[in-house]
């Protein structure tokens, strides 16, 4: 730059105005912008975890409903009387005679 470029800034009562220095806020700019960023990720990764948890609940809820219907299931279907009927009917199935029971001492 030459000189003839170069204006001299006016005084005002004796004081001389000078350019601002542009370092620190843009230092602060930056630092400002990358607090920003810094908590707009943090969101969203709450927010992905918030998602994720609550998906996993759901699916403890229906495993933990489908353990109680497997129980209650597994019990109707060893209830003895249950047993003996499907045995009698289904499979012809009947008591032993006295003659095949065969003691084993």
């Amino acid at each position: 730059m030459s000189d003839a470029t170069i204006r001299t800034l006016p005084k005002i009562n004796g004081f001389t105005l000078h350019r601002p220095n542009l370092l620190p806020v843009l230092g602060f700019i930056a630092l400002l912008l990358a607090v920003s960023l810094f908590f707009v990720w943090s969101r969203v990764q709450v927010t992905g975890l918030e998602y994720e948890i609550s998906q996993l609940e759901s699916s403890l809820r229906g495993v933990s409903q489908e353990t109680l219907n497997l129980r209650l299931e597994a019990a109707s279907l060893s209830n003895p009387e249950r047993i003996e009927r499907v045995a009698r009917k289904e499979l012809n199935l009947r008591l032993p005679s006295p003659e095949q029971i065969i003691s084993v001492e």
